[in-house]
């Protein structure tokens, strides 16, 4: 049987995330999807199947298309689904779950998505849960967008300090030299000053506008998240926040989520001191698993070589495309395509998806440079959001 919760049915979509067992990450609670749905992302739902004692659930946010330029009246008739920011993907509540209850899961997805006029759906999967694409096998696709890097908690202190490279190793005993100390914000009393060093940040890596989530994002996570949701700050001898991190614990996962340096202090790469404190901390709370993230878009870049360089443990991170409804979807594109066309308009991303949402540019203009990531020395969290 196939139900659609809302963040309404926060008791009930706990109650499914618990059956949930195999695990499940703060990406998928009802009060993240809730903070999304304030945003304006859409309207959050939990797709919940259960056959034969078994649980498999997916969160998704179905946006409207009424946005969209370019597509004409269909832009009231259909719908499109994504995940989250962050980490999302099904769940399911037994690491070996029957042929016979996925088909029934991918069916019963598939009627509630078409009734709900869904016509594609992109989504982020988690790296941490690997079973998540055998769960949507026959469904669309899922791509390779690269690598990502977590430190095993599971591992002694002193094993998981050794997979330190030799410069972060240097710059951590440099800045405690300095009388440099971080340290859990527990009543996160320095919320206000984070967000503006991390839209300072923002502003220094000259980060896309997705990035840039304004002050009621930061107090309306923390007031939804509670106690999963914590901050550390690194401040100098002198007392002063020069940089610091938000960070998620949940079912034993800590992340990574958003991270920001003060301008003035980027060359003393203060973020390593702020990872090995999380690290002892995450240690200390019983978790198994610090997942530091990949690079900006999943790339191979100066973001991801610093995180590398904290850990040798690497996870491959997909994404899902599925077109639900291929003649809508179709139609839709062709129409983007016609309207582009008449403008002398190009895509600026031929592979993106769904390509009815891909930005457009004049064609005489060549593509603009990609913004420049944050290097080793300024490590700002940012997940990869590849299309959707």
């Amino acid at each position: 049987m196939m139900r659609v919760l809302t963040t309404s049915q926060s008791d009930e979509w706990l109650s499914v995330l618990r059956r949930c067992s195999a695990m499940h990450d703060v990406y998928h609670l009802p009060g993240y999807h809730a903070v999304a749905e304030r945003r304006g992302e859409g309207e959050a739902r939990l797709f919940a199947y259960e056959q034969a004692g078994y649980t498999i659930a997916l969160p998704l946010i179905i946006r409207t298309l009424a946005d969209l330029r370019g597509i004409g009246a269909s832009a009231n008739t259909w719908r499109d689904a994504t995940s989250v920011y962050g980490y999302s993907g099904p769940l399911c509540s037994d690491k070996e779950i029957p042929p016979a209850v996925v088909d029934g899961f991918q069916r019963g997805l598939t009627a509630a998505l078409q009734e709900l006029q869904v016509v594609s759906v992109f989504s982020r999967l988690h790296p941490l849960l690997p079973e998540q694409t055998m769960l949507l096998d026959g469904l669309g696709d899922h791509q390779f967008g690269g690598a990502t890097v977590s430190i095993n908690l599971s591992d002694a202190p002193v094993e998981q300090r050794a997979q330190y490279d030799g410069t972060t190793r240097n710059r951590i005993n440099r800045l405690g030299r300095l009388g440099s100390t971080c340290a859990l914000d527990p009543e996160q009393r320095h919320l206000a000053e984070f967000v503006a060093l991390y839209h300072e940040t923002m502003r220094r890596v000259k980060a896309e506008q997705s990035y840039f989530f304004d002050t009621s994002y930061f107090f309306d996570l923390a007031k939804n998240l509670g106690p999963m949701l914590n901050l550390f700050v690194l401040k100098t001898a002198d007392g002063e926040v020069i940089s610091g991190g938000l960070f998620t614990l949940c079912a034993g996962i800590v992340q990574y989520h958003l991270g920001a340096t003060r301008d003035s202090a980027v060359k003393l790469s203060p973020m390593v001191l702020v990872l090995d404190t999380v690290r002892h901390w995450a240690n200390q709370s019983g978790a198994h698993t610090f997942h530091l993230g990949g690079g900006v878009g999943a790339k191979t870049d100066s973001l991801f070589q610093f995180k590398a360089r904290f850990s040798r443990q690497r996870h491959k991170f997909f994404t899902w495309r599925w077109i639900v409804t291929p003649q809508a979807y179709r139609e839709l594109s062709e129409q983007k395509d016609r309207w582009n066309s008449e403008r002398e308009l190009r895509e600026t991303s031929p592979s993106f998806f769904p390509s009815y949402r891909c930005l457009a540019e004049p064609d005489a203009v060549s593509a603009a440079p990609s913004a420049p990531a944050p290097n080793s020395a300024a490590p700002d969290q940012l997940l990869p959001v590849q299309n959707g």
